[in-house]
């Protein structure tokens, strides 16, 4: 059994709204099946989405309040590529990976 050390998810901020402050970036990583976001701070409100790459087919979504992390446990999901969808009041970022 190799461990797979977390391999960070490249988030980009896809919003359009203009900030009068710089948007700070969460930081996602996904290591085995344990997809592990860190918000870099407390938010009030947030929303992660993953779908599946090529279906666009939603396989997991949660909405949590006042966190500054958000753990999601993917073992049930089929290997392959996703998309992760961070959703927060006024932004929202996404990337791909891939469950291996």
């Amino acid at each position: 059994d190799e461990m797979i050390s977390a391999r960070e998810i490249r988030m980009k901020n896809k919003t359009k709204v203009q900030h009068r402050s710089i948007p700070v970036t969460p930081e996602a990583f996904i290591e085995n099946s344990l997809l592990s976001i860190d918000l870099l701070s407390t938010v009030p409100v947030v929303t992660v989405i993953i779908k599946d790459a090529e279906t666009e087919e939603v396989v997991y979504t949660s909405t949590d309040l006042n966190v500054n992390k958000v753990y999601v446990d993917l073992a049930g999901e089929e290997k392959g590529k996703y998309i992760l969808e961070i959703q927060l009041s006024e932004e929202a970022f996404t990337g791909d990976f891939e469950l291996e």
